[in-house]
């Protein structure tokens, strides 16, 4: 490489903690390399006006290689350092427009696209520079710093895979020899951010440690290396990183917050919570602390604690969706819909991509009864992914529960296509069969349902009702109160066991279920939630209510 190739390009990005709440870091490393060898030329002027820029008198060496060129026009060893003259000095469109007329003439030249590469990825034209880059290294394989730059790259654009192979050839990092020859701290980064990226843990640790050695005072690498292990996962060597940071310096909020985050993600609760309540002593306003603590505050089941910190998070952060789920979720758990509806819509609003938050919004509609809004979030969301299992299922309850038995029972038939044996699918067709009349088809699916999933509430539910309704008493009451220990918060279950107990003529049993039944019920107006109806129950099941995109 000549003096005239550019050799310094820094691609600036942020980092963040890979399923954490983000949290912009003050600084990042990029490796450089230093100045190459100089350029070698027979011709005197040349060789005065590269002494000139090496000593910054870039004015003074603009005129004489004007002059030069004037005479001596064919010189592109000149005109390359006047394009590089221009670009130190600003002069962009000079520069860049002085090597596109340099390879009109020779487009092998190497010198020239390199420092073209280097000023299109100042500029950001970042997919130009990539083929520019890659040219120069088809023409030089060795060409050190186009390396660099094209892994730089990669990197930036998150492609480590890429990036990998040109990183490990610069750091000397061989199948054999998996050590790096290198003592370049920033090329060694690079490379175990790679790694990190791409699940080499072991390889990420292992030039993590020898960095940790070789700039065991730098407090700035160590948090950014710290930062890299833990997108990795890597938290436990992420929270020792973080700690050592802590000891050398008076710990500022970024290093707390991201050491706090870390103690999270080992489990390590209490830790976790003295750290971020000491991040937030720094900064107060941090609407990341805020829903870090109402994790753990939730971890620990201090569930009021935790929902008044989602609270305060969306208070300083509005949009922040993740806060305004866990609220929801929090206050639909208590039964509250009309509570829960309000976050569920701000959150499905703030990320219209995330499945989850529609499906929970969707619900959540069923709930309240309005049953036009949730089949108008179940057939957008359907027409995207007309296989979704969950999306299809709720279609079929959606049906189920306005009374459009046709809909309902052909959408629970694909789910049982997409899914064979599916228990909530068995439970819906059985309870369709029995609502026609469908006795013996009823109680087969019904029973293949709790035979699939001895939990299944709705299967016991309406096995029992039917068998109640065939008066098979004893086997009824068995299924029903197997049924109330899987729900004890649904009162139409113990409307159906006052009934059987009743014929049976067990009177305390009775009773005691009736008064049940009317706590329970009373309970859910309080809340707000519709009581359960006695002749079909409002349940949907955990594997549906918490689905996952």
């Amino acid at each position: 490489m000549t003096l005239w190739e550019t050799n310094i390009l820094r691609i600036r990005r942020c980092n963040q903690i890979l399923g954490c709440a983000v949290l912009v870091c003050s600084f990042v490393v990029f490796p450089t390399f230093s100045q190459q060898k100089a350029f070698r030329s027979p011709n005197s002027t040349v060789q005065k006006a590269k002494q000139l820029l090496q000593d910054g008198k870039l004015g003074e060496t603009e005129i004489l290689l004007q002059a030069y060129l004037a005479k001596t026009p064919e010189d592109l060893a000149a005109k390359i350092l006047l394009g590089v003259v221009f670009d130190q000095q600003n002069r962009t469109g000079e520069a860049e427009s002085t090597f596109r007329q340099i390879l009109k003439v020779n487009p092998r030249e190497v010198a020239a696209l390199a420092n073209l590469g280097v000023l299109l990825t100042r500029t950001d034209r970042q997919d130009e520079a990539l083929m520019v880059f890659e040219k120069v290294l088809r023409l030089q394989p060795k060409h050190e710093q186009a390396a660099y730059n094209l892994a730089a790259i990669y990197s930036a654009r998150n492609e480590q895979k890429r990036a990998l192979p040109l990183l490990e050839s610069l750091a000397g990092v061989t199948l054999r020899n998996t050590t790096p020859v290198t003592k370049d701290f920033a090329l060694l980064f690079a490379l175990a951010k790679a790694y990190a990226a791409i699940g080499q843990i072991e390889k990420a640790v292992k030039i993590a440690e020898i960095l940790e050695v070789q700039k065991s005072d730098d407090v700035r690498l160590l948090f950014t290396l710290g930062l890299v292990l833990a997108e990795a996962h890597e938290y436990k060597k992420a929270a020792a990183l973080f700690e050592k940071v802590k000891e050398k310096k008076n710990a500022n909020f970024e290093v707390l917050y991201n050491l706090g985050v870390a103690y999270y993600n080992l489990n390590e609760m209490d830790k976790s919570r003295a750290v971020l309540q000491e991040a937030l002593s720094l900064n107060p306003d941090v609407a990341d602390v805020f829903y870090r603590l109402g994790l753990i505050a939730s971890a620990k089941n201090d569930v009021e604690s935790a929902l008044g910190l989602w609270l305060k998070a969306v208070e300083l952060r509005p949009e922040y969706h993740e806060a305004n789920f866990l609220i929801a979720e929090e206050l639909f758990k208590r039964q509250a819909y009309v509570g829960a509806q309000a976050f569920y819509e701000k959150a499905a609003l703030q990320q219209p991509e995330n499945l989850l938050y529609q499906i929970r919004l969707g619900v959540t509609y069923i709930r309240i009864q309005q049953y036009d809004k949730a089949r108008e979030i179940f057939n957008r969301e359907g027409k995207k992914r007309p296989d979704n299992l969950n999306l299809t299922y709720l279609k079929g309850f959606l049906a189920r529960a306005e009374g459009d038995y046709d809909e309902g029972m052909s959408a629970f038939e694909k789910v049982l296509k997409l899914s064979p044996n599916d228990p909530d699918a068995l439970a819906n067709l059985g309870f369709f069969a029995s609502e026609r009349g469908l006795d013996a088809k009823a109680e087969d699916l019904l029973r293949r349902s709790i035979k699939e999933d001895p939990k299944i509430f709705t299967a016991h539910y309406d096995l029992g009702r039917l068998l109640l309704r065939l008066k098979r008493i004893d086997e009824a009451i068995k299924i029903l109160e197997r049924g109330a220990e899987l729900n004890k918060k649904d009162p139409g279950i113990r409307y159906q066991l006052f009934i059987a107990y009743t014929r049976l003529k067990k009177k305390d049993k009775a009773d005691a279920n009736f008064v049940e039944f009317k706590r329970l019920e009373k309970l859910s107006a309080k809340t707000g939630a519709s009581a359960t109806s006695k002749d079909r129950p409002e349940e949907i099941p955990d594997s549906v209510v918490r689905a996952k995109p």
